[in-house]
């Protein structure tokens, strides 16, 4: 019996079934695919990992190293696995031409990373190639790094020429390097693999050299200590480049993809409460239409548990369907997540990890929505044989009675008579609205966040047209002096509306526990102005300074309280002004007014506005050729561009797909409850047809209250986006230890507000209007005769 009930329904139902079939497969495949992404990601990470072997810590310094007082240091740290000196070989990318089978011929001049040559380590510290296997190259091969070759075309059998003054040297693309921890447009370098003996022969010559202090502990996490013991040092160890811990390298590797996760996992969450929605909705309206029968079953004696049970078996069946579905079409859908990875990773295949929470998460929500179910069917208990055959009453409250409308409003009768109604049974629309519209605008402002110019506020830094930085190293006055006179004359030529000059000293600060931290320190008149604070201001007094939110950890202090710096054996006390966001120097800087001119520089930076911005490339390239090596020279919406440029490629395509799958399921949606409105109306809207109604008023009956309902719930949406959503992700983007304590959205425009909530009203009454015209196809004496 219970078999030809449930047949019976599976034809009565097709529609109602399929979208719910349709639902249960949606969410379950955005929760797979996040599953398998986030499954591959670390996987893929950690397998290159295990064979590059990258070090839990780093020092770049430029000039002599002093390796027998590093041997010192390290012989007498305790914790330290490994210790070696890497030698970068960097050269500008201005003498770096690719030329392809074709004659094309491209410079890496445009390139914001620093470009190294450098050959391979041995167990530590690995360049790999796809198969995340140890690279090698014979002598006149180069090995280019994989992160360049979309941005410059470069493909294996190109060649690579470097030009030195009359020194040329060629070499043939023989493989793409994977490098464990240069693998993201986010970090400052990249490497190009060469030959032992080609690397000896450049090492000849008089390209700038840098070095590279790597450190490896019996736990990772002791990069943080060992910097702080290492910067602290009586030894006055080589220190004049950037330090990064095992923790950064990490995050900054898996940067774009987390990001990707966080906006599928986003979209997941809000897939399976509208998927719940709709399992609702679908089961009220069945159980709405076998009203009668639920009670004959019940009069005859069939138990509650077997009415519950015929219900729940059919969602039982939909589920199982939608979840292999679902699963299918997640597994299928990982060889492009597999192709993402191995195109940053290495070649990634599907593991058995992966498959296992594939499985586990298709588990998870076939569980979700079985109990959901069951908390729907329980209305089935509480209805009496009464209920159902004599007095009608349902499952479904009823809306309240329409009170008396004013006969003197100026508004439409239709437009009154929906506002009344709006009041009840109608809080799905609103519901529904709200979820897909939070939806689709946060990917979206997200992304446009991102691309925005005011991005570079997040990396510790004022908006400028150019950035100039001159770099550690030997002979950083002269450079510096050198710069400073060229900028002179355009400023004074008009070229130049403004330049700000920031220079960066390292001294040693006392944290909460009275321990010594190693602080660089950004000094100037200007220094700290135009930053986005998390809390705070920036620094207008000597005696003030503000810090990096990582750094304000680190030395445990916020706004208000002082902090001591030592400098040059003496100590001062500073008062917190303010505490910003960065991302860059692994996030631990800080910056005053306070000149501290007793204390060597570290370098130079320069934040130039120019009087037209339209001149930022020209200028650029003007400066780039009047200097030689020692500067970095950055056009900011260059910068930027190849900075996030792929990330945020990656999360704009995410976006859009998110915008396409929640017009479409609102559509879905808002038939569903059109159908059960027609089920559960159906006999008021058989009496006004009798009445005489004319077919657009019922319809605008229907309508307005649906609109209206839509409206408001979008609108609520982008309220609850443009309020607290940022904080929201600012939660997630903090927990990751990126720098990035806030994220706050940019302003947008009215036109890009709107226009989602404008789409989706535009969608819900295209199908509220093809659906309610079925109004007219109403059997009137269906109703008359019951």
């Amino acid at each position: 019996m219970y078999f030809n009930l449930l047949m019976n329904d599976f034809k009565r139902n097709k529609w109602k079934n399929g979208i719910l079939l349709m639902f249960v497969s949606f969410s379950v495949t955005v929760a797979v695919i996040v599953a398998i992404l986030l499954s591959q990601l670390f996987t893929a990470i950690s397998s290159m990992y295990e064979t590059a072997n990258p070090p839990h810590f780093l020092q770049l310094h430029k000039g002599e190293t002093a390796q027998d007082k590093l041997d010192e240091f390290n012989n007498s740290y305790k914790g330290l696995e490994h210790a070696q000196t890497v030698t970068l070989i960097n050269i500008s990318g201005d003498k770096i031409s690719i030329s392809n089978e074709k004659g094309k011929q491209v410079f890496l001049a445009e390139s914001r990373l620093g470009i190294s040559f450098v050959k391979q380590n041995d167990g530590y510290d690995v360049l790999l190639d796809e198969f995340r296997k140890p690279l090698s190259v014979n002598k006149g091969e180069i090995a280019v790094p994989i992160i360049l070759t979309s941005r410059f075309n470069m493909e294996i059998g190109d060649t690579i020429t470097v030009k030195n003054g009359e020194d040329v040297k060629t070499y043939k693309v023989s493989a793409y390097v994977y490098d464990g921890q240069m693998n993201s447009t986010m970090v400052s370098s990249t490497r190009f693999l060469i030959s032992d003996e080609d690397f000896e022969e450049l090492l000849n010559s008089d390209h700038e050299k840098e070095y590279m202090m790597q450190a490896w502990f019996t736990d990772n996490k002791e990069g943080s200590a060992y910097q702080n013991a290492y910067e602290e040092s009586e030894l006055n160890l080589p220190k004049n480049g950037q330090a990064v811990t095992y923790t950064m390298i990490f995050l900054l590797s898996a940067f774009k993809d987390i990001l990707i996760a966080m906006i599928l996992s986003f979209t997941g969450i809000f897939l399976v409460a509208v998927s719940l929605i709709c399992l609702r909705y679908s089961v009220l309206a069945d159980i709405e239409e076998d009203m009668k029968e639920i009670g004959t079953m019940k009069a005859i004696g069939i138990s509650k548990k077997g009415i519950i049970s015929l219900y729940l078996n059919k969602i039982r069946i939909i589920t199982v369907a939608g979840s292999v579905i679902g699963l299918i079409i997640a597994i299928s859908g990982s060889v492009f997540i597999n192709q993402h990875i191995s195109r940053t990773f290495g070649k990634q295949e599907l593991g058995i990890t992966a498959l296992l929470f594939s499985v586990l998460t298709t588990f998870v929500m076939y569980a979700i929505v079985i109990l959901f179910a069951k908390k729907i069917l329980k209305r089935l208990s509480k209805a009496t044989v009464v209920d159902l055959l004599v007095t009608e009453k349902g499952f479904i409250k009823k809306s309240k009675r329409i009170h008396k409308i004013r006969q003197n409003s100026p508004l439409p009768f239709d437009f009154l008579l929906s506002m009344q109604k709006v009041k009840r049974g109608y809080g799905i629309i609103f519901t529904l609205m709200l979820i897909v519209t939070t939806l689709m605008m946060m990917p979206f402002r997200t992304v446009q966040t991102m691309e925005d110019e005011e991005f570079v506020t997040y990396m510790g830094s004022p908006l400028y047209n150019l950035r100039i930085e001159v770099e550690q190293g030997e002979n950083l006055e002269s450079r510096n002096k050198k710069l400073y006179d060229i900028l002179q004359e355009k400023f004074k030529a008009g070229e130049i509306a403004q330049i700000d000059t920031l220079r960066q000293v390292r001294l040693q600060g006392i944290s909460g526990e009275n321990e010594i931290v190693g602080i660089h320190i950004g000094t100037g008149e200007t220094a700290g102005r135009g930053l986005k604070y998390i809390f705070g201001n920036a620094p207008t007094k000597s005696d003030e300074i503000v810090l990096s939110y990582l750094m304000s950890e680190e030395l445990q202090k916020n706004t208000g309280d002082e902090v001591e710096i030592i400098s040059s054996g003496k100590s001062k006390k500073f008062k917190v002004s303010g505490i910003y966001p960065d991302i860059t120097s692994g996030g631990k800087t800080a910056k005053t007014v306070h000149s501290f001119f007793d204390v060597e520089s570290e370098k130079y930076i320069y934040g130039i506005i120019l009087a037209d911005v339209d001149k930022a490339s020209e200028i650029t390239d003007e400066l780039r050729n009047n200097l030689a090596g020692g500067y970095v020279i950055e056009n900011m919406d260059e910068f930027l561009n190849q900075t996030f440029g792929n990330v945020t490629a990656q999360a704009r395509n995410a976006s859009l797909a998110v915008f396409v799958i929640g017009i479409f399921i609102s559509g879905l949606i808002i038939a569903l409850f059109i159908k059960l409105l027609l089920v559960k109306e159906g006999s008021a809207l058989a009496m006004k047809k009798t009445l005489g109604i004319p077919l657009v008023s019922i319809i605008k009956q229907e309508l307005y209250p649906i609109l209206l309902s839509g409206s408001i719930g979008s609108l609520s949406g982008i309220v609850f986006v443009e309020m607290p959503g940022d904080k929201f992700l600012s939660g997630l983007l903090s927990t990751l230890g990126t720098g990035l304590k806030e994220f706050i959205f940019v302003d947008a425009s009215i036109l890009q507000l709107i226009a989602p909530p404008v789409i989706l009203v535009a969608v819900l009454g295209i199908v509220s209007v093809c659906i309610l015209v079925q109004i007219k196809k109403l059997d009137v004496m269906k109703y008359i005769n019951e």
